[in-house]
């Protein structure tokens, strides 16, 4: 009878035990067939194939007092708009690979009575695949091969259309997207500024990071730096109350209003950074919690 027992028990024994090895198995399989996410994989965070024609739009210029920032969104597809093969604008962009739009006006904030800083006649620029500003050292091979991932942004308008005092042309970078990763990365910036009424600073003279005075020494390429935001499918991100897919970390938003002089404007503004706090895990989706590049070298 004892021996009954002890047989049916090592039975129950054996077959929890042989359960609990294809459970285990099974679920290291599981882990292994599920693939870490890969800065190589265009389908990483989402498909690429969801960023469509990747329109950059201006939906709004925001507050003066908030540094006359505009709420940047990129549109999937549009009803509206249609990229356009162009000649590239002087310094800018690269043959058959330069495509632009052309919007009439984006709307702006009210700066008194019915005064406000919208921006007219707007072309915005995109080239893809290749850095804009024709670089040698992205003309080795596999330089040029890793580029393909990347979409780069500019636009030139009129600000102050209706005031002949006050009337500029703009002519400002914006960014570029990997569309590997979705991450943004600042590509340049400007060498220098023309102060206007109000303390506002309208950028100049734009350089590639690899060649700007204030970033050329670290020998860095734009990529190595930190991105300074992500592209999200839906807009869910709020900047300034207007809604956008487009997010910006906070250090990203300081460093293109730092300063209220023109030696610390030209010091600092649009200055890249490498933020050793910054999460390894590229693939973090958090405004509040920037990342840093995975195609950082050091």
């Amino acid at each position: 009878m004892v021996s009954e027992f002890v047989w049916r028990f090592l039975m129950k024994l054996t077959v929890v035990c042989f359960l609990s090895c294809v459970l285990l198995f099974t679920s290291a399989g599981f882990a292994q067939e599920t693939p870490m996410l890969s800065a190589d994989n265009p389908d990483s965070i989402y498909p690429a194939a969801k960023l469509g024609e990747m329109f950059i739009h201006m939906s709004k210029i925001t507050s003066p007092f908030k540094g006359n920032a505009p709420a940047i969104e990129i549109l999937f597809q549009s009803d509206k708009f249609y990229w356009e093969p162009c000649t590239p604008p002087e310094d800018w962009g690269q043959k058959d690979k330069t495509f632009k739009y052309f919007e009439e006006f984006i709307p702006g904030t009210t700066i008194i009575f019915n005064i406000t800083n919208r921006l007219d006649d707007v072309t915005y620029y995109k080239t893809d695949s290749v850095h804009p500003y024709n670089l040698p050292i992205y003309n080795d091979p596999a330089e040029a091969e890793f580029l393909k991932r990347f979409v780069f942004f500019k636009f030139t308008a009129t600000a102050a259309k209706s005031m002949s005092l006050f009337r500029r042309a703009l002519n400002n970078d914006l960014g570029a997207i990997d569309t590997h990763t979705k991450l943004i990365y600042a590509y340049s910036m400007p060498t220098d500024y023309e102060k206007m009424i109000g303390n506002n600073y309208i950028p100049q003279k734009w350089m590639p990071y690899e060649l700007a005075p204030n970033t050329k020494d670290s020998g860095l390429k734009f990529y190595e730096y930190d991105p300074i935001g992500f592209v999200s499918e839906e807009a869910d991100f709020e900047f300034f109350k207007v809604k956008t897919n487009m997010h910006f970390y906070d250090w990203w938003y300081d460093a293109i209003t730092v300063g209220r002089t023109m030696k610390t404007v030209k010091a600092k503004r649009f200055m890249p950074v490498i933020n050793p706090k910054a999460e390894e895990d590229w693939s973090i989706r958090d405004a509040k919690r920037p990342v840093r590049s995975p195609y950082r070298k050091q």
